[in-house]
């Protein structure tokens, strides 16, 4: 069926109208909201505003109603689109509930009721993101597929952050990323896991992307959905500004491409902009002492304490590090910000060479791949790029007894602790739960790739040095909301397939991407064509201290209903797009929310080279302990999938060394 507002059901399937439109303000009809509504929307637009009061709460019957008729998809969860994907977007409902136990300290003692599974592993991986399955990756390629390795996934599916989301529009098949996105492509001849994983999984070295219709008019369409943001590449493709009275407009204004003539029409005051292109031209040093010392301050700090810049450019550049890096320039270390190449800090690249790229559903290709590599029955269809991404993920297959590999989706890791037994030696317990059951299994040597806000809750024997550095870790949250369009009319009529703004009330970009061609090339592209439109939101408040900015963007983010970010959505591309002929009753084809609580490990002052001569807390971290090796790609300071699989490898080949003899198969 496909994915959207506006479902098909028999007659007597619908809810009777005159309920429904007693719920639906004039305001909310104006944006679709009450567009052929049957029972089940019922349920899921105008019963979530319960969506907040469930995170700590049991839910009541009437939302278990809305969850059984949403078959198991929950008021504050959201739709989550078709295909593998569709019961895991995000952190939903019950991955959220689950972690929450454990934050808890429900599981300070496992129950009682305890299932020993009777299995030992030489490695268990905890967590299934990408640097989980790169270390498992790892494993299985240093020893042949010899050893033996569980790796225990909390979410439905693998993937962590890269996932993707599915629609199914007027018969067309879109996909768009769940978080993690963009890639490069390795030498051929290189050494890292990224070169070798490439080689193994037979992905190509360059990629095709879809031709554009000349009906179109040359608009340079972005390949990925970062290279549009100010200070990346957005001089290579088309984006469009939306100002209004609160960004300094006299009346709503869109300008096109305002970096091409220097800001020159923008509705910035002289000084202003003086200082922004400045930015744009100040380019940092390559030496250690400079990135040592841009390590002791913040970003906002260097801006306008060093390079004497007005604080307006700190608050332009505010929502691109509050996303990538989760806090705003007032918190983030300015290396930190070099790290993603900013204007100011890093060495100037020109914002030239070739786009960014990302495949369709961002880097869950990686973890596609990984999978198949690993458990080559767990992804219908041959091997390879065209195979991987049409092949259906068959969830029985990734975790049967005796393969040596073995993948287990919907496992929250409870704790995580050394034992030693007569019969075994020293070994490492660790304690799941999966399906509301408790149970306990071993593994000769863990490698902990789950994020750290997950890791340090469930290592129950973590050293004090460890759980010290630990505590100094800020996890930020994020929201990435996939909006799917019947069209793109309304951008091409812009000459914008990429928008900015300027406020606080959703977000600060969005952009439609080229598909990248995988098989039979389609038709060239046209504006008629049903699109995703992604936004990508870091939650950040300028202005408090860091810890005060995660904790108020997590509360906004639990707190918020899907029908009230729906609501947000919608009025936001009303008021910008509004005038260029969008109509949200029309356009919009379904909304995928992708909530992320702890989607940033936020890096302060002093996060990369220390302070007061004392090691980084991440150093400290990355030691690991006992049989135990820590391996998430936050220990590398800015996440990415590439520093994801380095994390992971490097964590597998220490875990690799304490395993000792192979176990048999379990």
């Amino acid at each position: 069926m496909p994915f959207c507002t506006r479902w098909s059901f028999r007659p007597s399937d619908r809810a009777p109208t005159s309920v429904i439109l007693s719920l639906v303000s004039s305001d909310d009809r104006d944006l679709g909201l009450d567009t052929h509504i049957t029972r089940k929307d019922f349920l899921n637009a105008t019963l979530l505003g319960v969506g907040g009061l469930l995170i700590s709460a049991s839910a009541p019957a009437l939302a278990r109603a809305a969850d059984a008729a949403q078959n198991d998809t929950d008021a504050w969860t959201g739709f989550g689109g078709v295909g593998d994907y569709s019961r895991s977007n995000g952190n939903t409902k019950a991955v959220l509930d689950a972690a929450h136990k454990v934050r808890d300290r429900l599981y300070a003692t496992l129950p009682r009721n305890t299932v020993e599974t009777g299995e030992l592993y030489d490695v268990i991986v905890v967590g299934g993101g990408i640097a989980g399955l790169a270390a498992a990756y790892t494993v299985a390629k240093a020893t042949d597929r010899t050893k033996t390795c569980l790796v225990l996934e909390n979410h439905p599916i693998f993937g962590g952050g890269a996932k993707q989301n599915e629609f199914l529009i007027n018969g067309v098949r879109l996909v768009g990323p769940q978080a993690s996105n963009q890639f490069g492509v390795p030498g051929a001849a290189g050494t890292s896991i990224t070169s070798q994983s490439w080689a193994d999984f037979g992905l190509p070295r360059s990629f095709t992307y879809q031709e554009v219709d000349p009906s179109v008019g040359g608009l340079r369409i972005p390949l990925d959905n970062y290279a549009h943001m100010d200070g990346v590449n957005e001089t290579q493709v088309d984006v469009g500004y939306f100002f209004d009275s609160a960004s300094g407009a006299a009346k709503p204004t869109w300008l096109r491409n305002i970096w091409q003539n220097e800001l020159a029409d923008a509705p910035f005051a002289p000084e202003v902009r003086a200082d922004l292109i400045r930015w744009r031209r100040t380019s940092g040093e390559s030496t250690d002492e400079f990135r040592r010392r841009l390590d002791t301050m913040t970003y906002a700090q260097y801006l306008e304490g060093v390079l004497k810049f007005r604080p307006e450019v700190t608050k332009f550049v505010a929502p691109i590090v509050g996303l990538i890096n989760g806090a705003g320039p007032d918190a983030v270390s300015a290396f930190a910000s070099a790290q993603i190449g900013l204007p100011g800090v890093a060495r100037a690249r020109g914002n030239t060479g070739p786009l960014p790229q990302s495949f369709p559903g961002g880097n869950s290709a990686f973890a596609r791949h990984f999978v198949k590599w690993l458990v080559p029955d767990g992804i219908s269809g041959p091997a390879g790029l065209e195979g991987v991404h049409n092949g259906r993920v068959d969830f029985s297959a990734l975790d049967r007894k005796g393969q040596a590999t073995r993948i287990r989706t919907g496992a929250t890791v409870v704790r995580v602790e050394h034992a030693s037994t007569a019969a075994d030696g020293e070994h490492v317990v660790v304690g799941y739960e999966l399906g509301g059951r408790v149970y306990r299994t071993r593994a000769r040597s863990v490698v902990m790739a789950a994020g750290g806000a997950m890791a340090r809750a469930v290592m129950a024997d973590m050293p004090a040095e460890m759980h010290d550095a630990y505590a100094t870790f800020q996890h930020a949250p994020a929201l990435v909301v996939n909006v799917a369009v019947t069209n793109w009319k309304f951008l091409h009529a812009l000459g914008a397939p990429c928008a900015r703004w300027f406020d606080d009330e959703f977000g600060f970009s969005c952009n439609i991407r080229r598909p990248m061609v995988i098989g039979p090339a389609p038709p060239p592209l046209k504006a008629t064509d049903p699109a995703v439109l992604t936004f990508y939101m870091g939650l950040y408040t300028t202005g408090r201290t860091l810890a005060e900015q995660v904790a108020n963007g997590r509360k906004r983010l639990l707190e918020t209903s899907y029908a009230d970010f729906e609501r947000l959505i919608r009025r936001r591309m009303t008021t910008m797009f509004g005038s260029a002929g969008f109509d949200a009753r029309r356009d919009i084809a379904g909304i995928v929310l992708n909530r992320w609580g702890h989607a940033r490990l936020v890096q302060p002052p002093g996060f990369y080279y220390g302070t007061n001569g004392r090691p980084a807390a991440r150093e400290i971290v990355a030691r690991g302990y006992g049989r135990i090796a820590m391996g998430h790609s936050e220990l590398g300071g800015h996440q990415s999938a590439t520093g994801a699989m380095g994390q992971g490898q490097r964590a597998a080949q220490q875990a690799l060394k304490l395993a000792g003899p192979s176990t048999l198969l379990c």
